[in-house]
């Protein structure tokens, strides 16, 4: 890949953002309990990586205000720091200088690492250091519609496992379209989400359509990768795509692909109404009376970052949980859960660092006693269900709407 000199134009886009930290180093390991803060940086947890400032959040923004002053340049191996992250969020959201009310520095609430971290990306990728694994991924992206190099067409094979027939949202009118998401649609042992999701909609009577092989991916990876260019491609035939079809309401089970199309979208899809399946669901179970029981198993959840910190969804799945189980909480739960190890492109990036993070996550599950680990993440329920076979771990993983489809 050709190497370009490069000016920075992203990070300083948000330059007040990237100096705003004062390097107290409370987002690498902290003790805060009556938040659920154990520990900070699941990074930081793993073994795999040094105990080194420049991995941990405190040493990437030294080496932001380096760049931002012209003492260092880009480079491989701030490309090879910068990557060794899942973006979660959780230094963001312990940092004192965003958060905490009590205090009350000049750059109060300016704090955003995820979106800092995500230009610092983009710079790297526009200067040439972007990791040849995420390129391949963007790539195929653009050309096939997935990041995973597969034929899309592949994204109708768990149509095929349903006994009913799903409207064609390409070629039928639907105000509500299902977009299922590129991980669930092709792996073969997650596609049990859109199976499950698309029997409720069905047993509820809900008008719905998918678009099958035709369905193009959000662009998640991309933005969190670095790759912008290839972002905005999707995101512009997506946006086109939507309003061309008529479509007024998206659901999805995918936290990444909610995310993306909520926020990371922005006003493009002005006008449609964009929710997470569970979200959708329990709107739904209460505006018609649908009662819920409970099937009395054990569970306990986990936050997918995507869905909690990033869009501060905590309590729609407990909410559900509590109706239908017996929940109990994990050590780290809602703003303070331990990432899984799967986003920010570490799961292709890293597997072995992306993988020893699930493992963290599973081992604090196990704690709990519960019978099933429960997510609404595709990308979670991947990764979590990886680390299980490793640890040779009796928990079962399961999506909530599998649980909720048990239930009605």
């Amino acid at each position: 890949m050709s190497r370009t000199v490069n000016s920075l134009e992203n990070l300083k886009k948000v330059k007040d953002e990237a100096l705003s930290c004062v390097h107290c180093g409370q987002c690498r390991v902290a003790h805060w309990p009556i938040q659920n803060f154990y520990y900070i940086c699941p990074v930081y947890k793993s073994d795999l990586i040094p105990k080194f400032e420049p991995y941990f959040a405190r040493g990437k923004n030294i080496i932001l205000k380096g760049l931002l002053w012209g003492d260092l340049e880009l480079n491989e191996e701030v490309s090879e720091l910068f990557y060794q992250c899942s973006l979660c969020g959780a230094c963001e959201e312990f940092c004192h200088n965003s958060m905490n009310d009590n205090i009350d520095f000049p750059t109060h609430k300016w704090t955003n690492m995820v979106e800092v971290f995500e230009a610092l990306r983009a710079d790297l990728v526009e200067a040439g250091f972007g990791l040849d694994g995420h390129v391949s991924m963007n790539k195929a992206l653009v050309e096939l519609n997935n990041p995973y190099e597969r034929d899309n067409q592949e994204k109708n094979n768990w149509i095929d496992q349903l006994d009913f027939k799903v409207k064609n949202a390409s070629k039928e009118h639907t105000d509500l379209l299902y977009y299922v998401g590129c991980t669930a649609a092709l792996t073969p042992k997650i596609q049990n989400i859109p199976i499950y999701t698309s029997k409720i909609l069905h047993k509820l009577g809900i008008d719905f359509g998918i678009l099958g092989e035709n369905e193009i991916c959000c662009g998640s990876v991309a933005m969190r990768t670095g790759d912008r260019k290839a972002f905005e491609m999707v995101a512009e035939r997506n946006v086109q795509m939507f309003k061309d079809l008529g479509i007024k309401t998206i659901i999805t089970s995918c936290a990444g692909c909610y995310r993306t199309l909520k926020k990371d979208y922005k006003n493009r899809l002005e006008g449609i109404n964009v929710y997470h399946t569970v979200e959708f669901l329990q709107k739904y179970f209460n505006e018609n009376n649908v009662k819920l029981k409970n099937l009395g198993s054990t569970t306990t959840y986990h936050d997918p970052c995507h869905l909690g910190r990033h869009m501060g969804m905590y309590e729609i799945p407990r909410e559900l949980l509590k109706q239908i189980s017996h929940p109990t909480e994990m050590q780290t739960n809602r703003q303070s859960a331990m990432c899984c190890g799967a986003g920010g492109g570490l799961r292709k990036g890293n597997t072995e660092l992306s993988l020893d993070l699930a493992k963290n996550r599973i081992r604090e599950a196990k704690k709990t006693g519960a019978e099933n680990l429960v997510s609404t993440c595709p990308f979670c329920y991947r990764n979590l269900s990886d680390a299980l076979e490793e640890l040779n771990c009796e928990i079962k993983m399961i999506d909530l709407v599998q649980l909720i489809y048990e239930n009605i």
